[in-house]
């Protein structure tokens, strides 16, 4: 739940805001709803799709809680989200393929493309490539993505494609060099942080999960987080966590607004 043994009160310190706690997937939101109902689309349809929003909305956490629910029999989920370098990533993704990488870009998009074709050929399984930060990936990179979305004179597509970034990627999608990738994406849908009383719902939520009281956090002190946060889930967490930790360590059984002010001035 986690537990961290190494705060300066002596005691066990339960953070029910931590990454690995896990309870934004049971989070339910409209937004996520629809988030969750335009994946489930592009893998049904195979079609690219491109999930936009700002860091630390939850993009990912969202659209994992889709292909992790994939049955590994019918499908191969690769997620590519490690390098901004073109070359690299198709590296990686011909690995996470099982197939040897050429050293030559162009030799290496050709080959992923091959087998991405045999496969759809001999009725493999069906292959989901997520690419995160993907606005942080050159135009050629792009549009070699797209390129491998087509077979067979463009009437099936042996790979889901999604793509995952901020939403300058919105903006680039609007140049005339990305304009065939713009044309061909089926789904986009941009992700928002959550309004106000879906940030009370979600702060109360962790809490209750962790054994916590939910009324721990006065009405005052969840609106002055929501506002200071805008609603996006990381700076959420990352607000919350400190104001628990500051208030175990003046032993406070609730924090009101003027104690998250004055968390929030301190840093």
């Amino acid at each position: 739940m986690g537990r961290n043994n190494d705060d300066n009160t002596g005691g066990s310190f339960i953070d029910p805001f931590a990454k690995n706690t896990g309870t934004e997937q049971f989070f339910k939101h409209t937004q996520l709803e629809e988030l969750q109902a335009i994946v489930k689309a592009t893998v049904n349809q195979k079609v690219p799709a491109a999930i936009l929003g700002p860091p630390g909305v939850g993009k990912t956490t969202a659209v994992r809680s889709v292909t992790d629910e994939l049955p590994t029999h019918k499908y191969s989920v690769v997620y590519l989200g490690q390098d901004q370098n073109g070359t690299n990533l198709l590296r990686r993704f011909a690995v996470s393929l099982g197939v040897q990488p050429r050293h030559h870009r162009q030799h290496l998009s050709m080959q992923i493309s091959q087998w991405l074709l045999d496969n759809l050929n001999c009725g493999g399984k069906e292959i989901v490539v997520v690419a995160d930060e993907a606005h942080l990936l050159e135009d050629s990179t792009l549009e070699e993505l797209r390129l491998m979305t087509n077979a067979d004179y463009d009437r099936q597509s042996p790979l889901t494609l999604i793509l995952m970034g901020q939403p300058a990627l919105r903006h680039r999608l609007k140049t005339p060099n990305l304009d065939a990738l713009r044309q061909r994406l089926r789904y986009s849908y941009s992700l928002e942080g959550l309004d106000q009383e879906e940030t009370i719902r979600y702060i109360q939520l962790r809490m209750t999960a962790a054994g916590l009281s939910p009324d721990f956090f006065e009405k005052d002190a969840l609106i002055l987080v929501f506002q200071m946060t805008e609603g996006v889930l990381r700076r959420i967490n990352n607000l919350c966590s400190l104001v628990l930790l500051k208030a175990k360590s003046k032993k406070r059984t609730t924090v009101d607004q003027a104690f998250v002010q004055e968390i929030v001035e301190l840093n």
